[in-house]
């Protein structure tokens, strides 16, 4: 049997983003593993003046001299990959891209891909975020065989998280990214030592998330069809993108008339009101939201209004938010 401290696993990885950057430390700093190469896209513009930025795993790797490799979405640059680095195992995470079946197929112990949902349930890009705004209880970490259809590989092993009611998309996601980096290695080391036998999904059983459906134009909060708890489970869903947001009314003062709030923190409070859903009104120093159900108000903590910096409610009534 293969003692994989003396004789590590030879592994590319695969990713982009912070929550990859954290998988990647992890198996870095694991001596049963060798990282030989990291795929990762090609550097971004960012911000207005488009200075060319490396991700985040990018920028690891080369501190770390690790050689890091740029596929730009084509399979020829793939099977270069394979032919320069002969890995045993790939692992993937948030890594955005359209893998070649060849590439998949390499590998001695296959590819690998950590995806956070119970699969196959919420297979797709934003399964947090989706999980929140459908007000689950539980969500999880799928360990599993990389396939060509989205999501649709043999699972090695699925370790579940509750959802917490005042859990966002980012406080969710830190946690699990923290525990999916605590047992990834183990993982895969009884993968490799052939432990544990894949189970296939039940594609009956299967729904799917997309990226499309996480934009700022459905960030707007539609208040007279969404309900007070599913608006409220969409401004945790949203942080810290694209934030959920509303536009005031055009009779309120100069200030924020007609103007776009983004709400960052907010929760549902047993205040009447008569007014329109989405009308914005305070009371005793909170500010208030009607819904279209007029026992329930929602409250607003953190707000931002177009043009100007994220206040607190006592900021808000304070300044410009006075008289509303």
């Amino acid at each position: 049997m293969r003692d994989l401290i003396k004789e590590p696993v030879k592994t590319v990885f695969l990713g982009s983003g912070w929550e990859s950057l954290e998988t990647l430390k992890a198996l870095d700093e694991d001596n049963r593993f060798d990282i030989v190469a990291v795929v990762t896209p090609p550097d971004s513009l960012v911000g207005r003046k488009q200075i060319s930025t490396p991700s985040e795993v990018k920028e690891y790797s080369l501190k770390n001299r690790i050689p890091v490799f740029h596929t730009d979405k084509k399979p020829e640059l793939y099977q270069k990959a394979l032919d320069k680095f002969k890995p045993e195992l790939v692992v993937c995470k948030a890594f955005g891209e359209i893998i070649p079946k060849e590439f998949l197929e390499y590998p001695r112990y296959k590819c690998i891909n950590v995806h956070f949902s119970i699969l196959p349930k919420y297979r797709g890009a934003v399964p947090i975020q989706k999980a929140i705004l459908d007000g689950e209880k539980k969500t999880g970490i799928s360990i599993m065989l990389m396939s060509e259809g989205l999501d649709e590989g043999d699972i090695l092993k699925i370790y579940e998280e509750d959802i917490l009611d005042t859990d966002t998309n980012l406080s969710l996601r830190e946690r699990l990214v923290k525990k999916s980096s605590e047992v990834l290695g183990d993982v895969l080391e009884e993968w490799i030592m052939g432990e544990i036998t894949p189970t296939k999904q039940n594609p009956e059983e299967a729904t799917y998330c997309w990226q499309k459906d996480i934009s700022k134009e459905n960030a707007q909060i539609n208040w007279k069809s969404m309900t007070p708890e599913y608006i409220e489970r969409m401004v945790r869903a949203l942080i810290p993108w694209p934030i959920a947001w509303t536009r005031l009314s055009g009779s309120l003062n100069k200030n924020i008339a007609g103007k776009i709030m983004k709400i960052f923190r907010a929760e549902l409070v047993e205040i009447p009101s008569e007014k329109d859903p989405g009308a914005i009104f305070s009371y005793d120093g909170k500010v208030l939201f009607a819904t279209k159900d007029p026992l329930i108000s929602l409250r607003a903590f953190e707000l931002q209004i177009e043009g100007r910096n994220k206040t607190s409610e006592r900021e808000f009534l304070n300044g410009i938010g006075r008289n509303i």
